[in-house]
This record gives structure tokens, C-alpha cells and sequence, in this order.
């Protein structure tokens, strides 16, 4: 089941001072650059690791070009950093906890206290996720896994009841043009046979 698969970590940005030594040497006193951080949080962890972006992204690529990370991530976090320097956040893959339906307000409050963002985030958390989340984790994970299993299987299920309702309405207009042909037909027939 797709829900249970690995899922990426949460990856923020920031831009951060650093000092800029041959610039400060030359000016006799303490200049700046702006470097691109990205904050790196495992899925449910409450580690977060700070990596400068452009040695982070070469490090991914390499470890994506020897297959041990996945190239979709990879593409997901450039997108990220994109839409972060152009002033917009990309949304969560996949459904907010903070809008799922199933969780009551303490609850989402927990699983965002413990970094835990979407539904298939909390579907795919480890046992050291379950465990910081405290009472209630491992029922949370077991409706998490259900709701998705659920709401795949039920947009199947809408996406054929609009196929059915718009050939239904193919029909009933086809049924209409044909009674409206047959009529005209039998009024043809009728002024013949007068």
C-alpha cells in the first residue's frame, strides 16, 4: 500500500549571514554574505539537521546518481527551494493533519508538536514516532492508514459515478432528439395517409 511507503523530510529554507573574510579584510571591518540554509527534518523526528543548500542538493544528486536516494525527492526539494526564493511555499505532499477530519484539535496539536505534518506522514510513522506521540499513536497511525485506503478507494468510486452521470445525460438527450424524430415521423405518416 502506498501509504506505508518512505516519505521525504520536511525541508525548510533560510537565508543566513555569513561572514564574507576576503570582503571584511578588504574593508577593514565585518561584512556579510547571504547563504541559502535548508533545515532538514526525517519524517516524525524531532532532529533537524542545517545544510548549506547548493552543497546539500550536490550531495543529493550524487547519492540519487548511485540509486540510494530517491530522484522524485530530489526533484520535489529543487521545487521547494524554487517557489521558496520566489516568495511562495509549495503546499505539504499529501493531506494536512491539520485539516483531517478524523483528529480532534488536542490531537492534531500532538502530531504537530512531534513534527508529524500529513495524514501519510502519520500512516507511514516508525515505531520512535508512535512512541513520542505517546497514547493514542499507534490507533492515530491505524485511522491514518484506513482513511487513505478509503478515500483512494472512494474517489475511484466518484471519479466512475461522473463518468456514469454524463453518459446518463448523453442518453437522455440522445432519447429526446430520437422521441422528437419519431414524432415528426409519425406526423409525416399521418398527414400522408390522409
Amino acid at each position: 500500500m502506498q501509504a506505508v511507503e518512505a516519505r521525504p523530510p520536511y525541508v525548510t529554507f533560510e537565508l543566513r549571514p555569513v561572514e564574507d573574510r576576503t570582503a571584511s579584510i578588504e574593508a577593514g571591518y565585518y561584512k556579510t554574505m547571504d547563504v541559502e540554509y535548508a533545515f532538514i527534518t526525517p519524517q516524525g523526528s524531532k532532529d533537524r539537521i542545517e545544510r548549506n543548500v547548493e552543497e546539500w542538493f550536490a550531495s543529493l544528486a550524487q547519492q540519487s546518481h548511485e540509486g540510494r536516494f530517491p530522484a522524485e525527492w530530489l526533484a520535489h526539494f529543487r521545487a521547494s527551494h524554487k517557489a521558496w526564493k520566489e516568495g511562495r511555499e509549495l503546499p505539504l505532499d499529501g493531506t494536512p493533519v491539520l485539516t483531517w477530519p478524523v483528529a480532534s484539535p488536542s490531537q492534531v496539536k500532538q502530531l504537530l508538536d512531534h513534527k508529524v505534518r500529513t495524514v501519510e506522514d502519520l500512516a507511514a510513522a516508525n515505531e520512535e514516532t508512535l512512541n513520542r506521540i505517546g497514547m493514542g499513536g499507534r490507533a492515530l497511525k491505524e485511522k491514518a492508514v484506513s482513511w487513505l485506503a478509503s478515500a483512494s478507494s472512494t474517489g475511484k468510486v466518484t471519479e466512475e459515478l461522473a463518468a456514469l452521470k454524463t453518459a446518463n445525460s448523453d442518453f437522455k438527450a440522445r432519447n429526446e432528439l430520437l422521441e422528437k424524430q419519431l414524432r415528426e415521423l409519425a406526423a409525416k405518416v399521418a398527414a400522408l395517409t390522409k
